[in-house]
């Protein structure tokens, strides 16, 4: 082992880092996020595999793979696609922010 890495394997440990973020970028929600859980849940709900929903909404068991993730977003013709394979509608609207 390098004494470099002695060093940091040693010392990483004491490092702590100060929540600086600002109330704003804390409150930010992640909508792919939302997304991704729904997606989840409802293919769950469905009894159904990546690969199942996959065959039914015409997109590959990788880029659903992805999509559940987090390593890719989805277009909005993607979620249309896995709304109609799951018997959904998909619904995006605009509403207000909540306050607290």
């Amino acid at each position: 082992m390098s004494d470099f890495q002695k060093f940091l394997d040693e010392n990483l440990g004491n490092v702590r880092i100060n929540n600086t973020e600002s109330v704003d970028v804390q409150d930010r929600y992640d909508i792919f996020k939302e997304i991704r859980d729904m997606i989840v849940a409802l293919r769950h709900e469905s009894h159904m595999t990546q690969k199942e929903l996959a065959a039914k909404c015409g997109i590959t068991q990788a880029n659903i793979s992805n999509l559940e993730k987090g390593t890719s977003k989805p277009t909005i013709d993607s979620l249309k696609k896995i709304a109609d394979a799951l018997g959904m509608r998909l619904v995006v609207e605009f509403v207000g922010r909540e306050v607290e």
